[in-house]
């Protein structure tokens, strides 16, 4: 038995940890993960791809179905398994070198070949912190999972505008900011942010810079990305809708607005002068 028909007995009895519960928070994520082993499996050996260093087997994916597209939310569904290190994507020198000419001559190397990998090794509890159908946040996931799977994740579907990585220490000027007063709007704190923070988040895609709204819009959504993975627990914050607070609920703003509250307090932290420093130090670090 080769490791791709383990492979789909594994999906067939769900016995990894985080696998059952996975398949059936996402919909479609069984199913494509079993159309990519099956449909690899059904290739004729004269006509199999290897990665050039793992031998693992290679599937295009868009070639799978008869129509040759791939509708956004398979791309969705891609992300989530390259994320739970179920496939990889994988470079144009990862594949053999008669592949490479193939698709060199033809001009035609696409975004989505993929490699298959063992699946006693997926990673599904990664996906415990993916908030059921809610778009991955590339900055967020830059934080939580690291920036070397996130740009794994998002090297294929990035806006023409690019993603910005942010570094965790400048997070803190958050965290700061709300136990100094408590509760803020979302578009409070994104425009304090951008208002005290010297250094901007560094910018992966293309380097068209973002306006002053856009800016405000993307960071809140960051924001939200991270409340709903549980990144700002730590800090002992949290983003709930103001009606919803018993305390610190701010005055003239409705009720059905997006706050950033402080919770009870569990831990005492506060950053100092000394401590900014320090954190723009590392953020620069980060963006050399």
């Amino acid at each position: 038995m080769n490791y791709l028909e383990q492979n789909i007995k594994l999906i067939h009895d769900m016995e990894l940890n985080n696998m059952e519960n996975s398949f059936k928070h996402i919909t479609g994520l069984k199913k494509t993960l079993l159309t990519i082993n099956k449909s690899a499996i059904k290739i004729p050996e004269s006509r199999q791809t290897y990665h050039i260093s793992t031998g693992n087997y290679l599937i295009r994916y868009d070639t799978i179905n008869s129509t040759n597209k791939v509708s956004d939310r398979e791309k969705y569904l891609l992300q989530l398994l390259i994320l739970s290190n179920c496939i990889r994507r994988v470079s144009f020198y990862d594949l053999p070198l008669k592949t490479q000419r193939k698709y060199a001559r033809a001009n035609d190397y696409r975004a989505y070949i993929y490699e298959i990998l063992p699946l006693r090794n997926a990673r599904f509890d990664r996906l415990r912190k993916i908030k059921k159908d809610t778009p991955l946040n590339y900055s967020a996931l830059c934080l939580i999972e690291g920036v070397g799977l996130a740009n794994q994740v998002f090297k294929r579907f990035t806006t023409y505008k690019g993603y910005y990585y942010f570094s965790s220490d400048s997070l803190e000027l958050i965290a700061n900011y709300v136990w100094e007063k408590h509760t803020a709007t979302l578009n409070d704190i994104a425009n304090f942010y951008l208002d005290n923070m010297l250094i901007r988040p560094k910018i992966y895609g293309k380097n068209m810079p973002l306006n002053r709204d856009e800016e405000v819009t993307y960071i809140i959504s960051v924001l939200k990305a991270l409340n709903d993975s549980g990144w700002w627990k730590k800090y002992d914050i949290n983003i709930k809708r103001n009606g919803q607070l018993m305390r610190n609920k701010l005055q003239d703003v409705n009720g059905n607005t997006l706050v950033i509250t402080e919770e009870k307090r569990k831990i005492k932290k506060h950053i100092t002068e000394g401590n900014l420093l320090c954190a723009i130090e590392n953020i620069e670090k980060c963006l050399n």
